[in-house]
C-alpha cells in the first residue's frame, strides 16, 4: 500500500512537472503506466470541464497588477504642462482622450509565460498568456483655476472604458465607469532662472473596484498622496522650451474588506521639450518614466511585483486662438516590467478665459 501511495504521488509529480518526464518515466516500472494513464486521462477531464477556474489565479493576479497601469498615465496628460502657472482669476478646461488596444505586456516572474515563449528575465516584452487583449479606452475632464498668479487648483475627473479578455474567459464584460478622481494644488515659487513650482495632489478611490476576477476594476480602491517638483525655462531668443517633472507617490493600503493587494509606492518623471516650427504650431518630445516597489499582498511581499514603464512621446500642440488649443500625441513604450506594452494614443482641447473680467 504504502509503494502504491507513493508512485500515485509521483504520478502527480510528473503531471506538475512536465520538464521531469523522461527522468520519471524511466524510474516506474511497468505496472504504474497503468494507473498513470488513468491519472492523466482524469486530470484532461477535470482540465475540460474547469480550466477557467484553474486559470483563474494568473488571470486574477494579472488583471489586479496590470490593470493599474492606466491610472498612472494619468501624469502623462497634465492639464496644464510644464511649471507655468495660470494667471490669477483664469480657469482652463481641458477634455484629454487616451487608447490603447495590445497583446503585449512586459514580463515578471510572478506571472505566467505563454505558451510557445520562452521567458529568460524580467522585462522582456512577451503576449499575455492565454491569448490574452486589453483595450483601454479613456477621457479626462480637467478643471485648473488661477487662485492667484503662482498658485493654481486642480480637479480631474477620468472615464474608463476598460477590456481584458482571455481563453480563460473570452467573455469577460466591459468595465465602463467614472475612475479615481484627482484633486490638488500647485505653488511656483520660482521664476529664475528656471520656472519653479511645488505640486501636491490627493487621488481619491472614486473608482470602481472589486475583488471579482471576472471583472476588471475601473479604480485601484484606495488613496495616493503625490508630491511633484516642476522645472522649466524658455529658451527664448529662440522659440523652445524645456520642461522636467520629478515626483513621488504615495500608494496606501485599502481598506482590509475593498481589497488585500498593497500598491507599491511610485517614483516617477517626465522629461519635456518644445519648439515653435511656426507661431501657432509647436512640435515636442517627451520621455516618461516610472518605477514602483513591490507589492504586497496578504501581508507578503511579491516577488517580482515593481512595476516600470519608460515611453517616448513625439507630439504636436497647435493654438488655434489665444484661448483655444488642440494637441495630439503617440506614446511609445520602450521597456517596462508588469506592464503593458505597445501604442498609447492621445488627443487633448483645451480652452481658457477669465472668471473675472
Amino acid at each position: 500500500m504504502r509503494e502504491a501511495s507513493s508512485r500515485s504521488r509521483m504520478s502527480l509529480l510528473v503531471l506538475t512537472k512536465v520538464q521531469a518526464w523522461p527522468e520519471v518515466l524511466g524510474n516506474l516500472e511497468k505496472r504504474s503506466m497503468f494507473r498513470l494513464v488513468n491519472l492523466f486521462k482524469l486530470t484532461l477531464r477535470f482540465y475540460q470541464m474547469n480550466k477557467s477556474r484553474m486559470f483563474l489565479r494568473p488571470a486574477s493576479l494579472i488583471l489586479k497588477i496590470l490593470s493599474t497601469w492606466v491610472f498612472s498615465l494619468v501624469l502623462t496628460t497634465n492639464s496644464y504642462a510644464g511649471a507655468w502657472t495660470l494667471k490669477r482669476d483664469q480657469l482652463l478646461v481641458k477634455t484629454s482622450f487616451l487608447y490603447q488596444k495590445t497583446q503585449d505586456r512586459y514580463y515578471s516572474r510572478n506571472t505566467p509565460c505563454p505558451l510557445g515563449h520562452v521567458c529568460t528575465s524580467s522585462g522582456q516584452r512577451v503576449p499575455f498568456p492565454f491569448n490574452g487583449e486589453s483595450q483601454v479606452t479613456a477621457v479626462y475632464i480637467d478643471f485648473n483655476y488661477g487662485l492667484t498668479d503662482g498658485l493654481e487648483l486642480r480637479v480631474q475627473i477620468p472615464y474608463f472604458a476598460i477590456e481584458f479578455k482571455d481563453l480563460a474567459n473570452p467573455e469577460r464584460p466591459k468595465s465602463t465607469a467614472v475612475g479615481d478622481i484627482r484633486f490638488g494644488a500647485r505653488y511656483r515659487f520660482l521664476t529664475n532662472p528656471f520656472v519653479s513650482t511645488l505640486r501636491v495632489e490627493a487621488k481619491a478611490p472614486t473608482g470602481f473596484f472589486n475583488k471579482d476576477s471576472e471583472v476588471v476594476p475601473i479604480g485601484d480602491g484606495q488613496w495616493d498622496l503625490e508630491f511633484m517638483g516642476q522645472f522649466g525655462r524658455s529658451l527664448w531668443p529662440v522659440p523652445a522650451y524645456v520642461n522636467l517633472d520629478v515626483g513621488y507617490r504615495l500608494r496606501f493600503a485599502p481598506d482590509i474588506e475593498t481589497s488585500t493587494i498593497e500598491p507599491g509606492n511610485e517614483f516617477f518623471f517626465r522629461g519635456e521639450g518644445g519648439y515653435n516650427v511656426l507661431k501657432n504650431l509647436l512640435l515636442k518630445v517627451a520621455l516618461t518614466g516610472l518605477y514602483s516597489e513591490k507589492f504586497v499582498v496578504e501581508n507578503l511581499t511579491i516577488l517580482d511585483s515593481q512595476r516600470r514603464v519608460l515611453f517616448f512621446e513625439p507630439g504636436i500642440y497647435l493654438k488655434v486662438k489665444e484661448n483655444l488649443a488642440f494637441e495630439s500625441s503617440i506614446q511609445f513604450s520602450l521597456s517596462g516590467k508588469n506592464y503593458t506594452a505597445g501604442q498609447v494614443f492621445n488627443l487633448g482641447a483645451s480652452y481658457t478665459f477669465s472668471l473675472i473680467k
